[in-house]
C-alpha cells in the first residue's frame, strides 16, 4: 500500500475510529478520522489456499484455484464458489 501520509507509524483507537500518525524525532503528528463505516476486512474464504495455483477467467468473470486433487471455480466479484472440477 502507498504510504501517502509520509509516517512511518500509526495507533488507532479501540474502535478504529481515529487514527494518529506519525514520524520518529517529528514534533507534531496529524489525526484522521474515519470517513465510511465500513469493513473492508470480510473473510470471504477460510480455506488454506497456501501453494495453490490460480488462474483468472476474464470472459467468463471466474477465478480458477487448485487445491489439492481438484480446482475449485469462484466468481470473480462476488468471490462466491460457482463449482468444482
Amino acid at each position: 500500500m502507498y504510504n501517502y501520509m509520509g509516517c512511518n507509524q500509526m495507533m488507532f483507537g479501540s474502535r478504529v475510529r481515529y487514527g494518529i500518525s506519525y514520524k520518529s524525532n517529528q514534533k507534531n503528528f496529524t489525526i484522521y478520522r474515519r470517513k465510511y463505516m465500513h469493513n473492508l476486512k470480510v473473510c470471504v474464504n477460510a480455506t488454506n489456499f497456501e501453494g495453490c495455483k490460480g488462474i483468472e477467467l476474464v470472459s467468463q468473470n471466474t477465478i480458477l484455484v487448485t487445491n489439492l486433487d481438484q480446482v475449485l471455480i469462484f466468481d470473480s466479484e462476488t468471490f462466491l464458489k460457482c463449482g468444482n472440477i
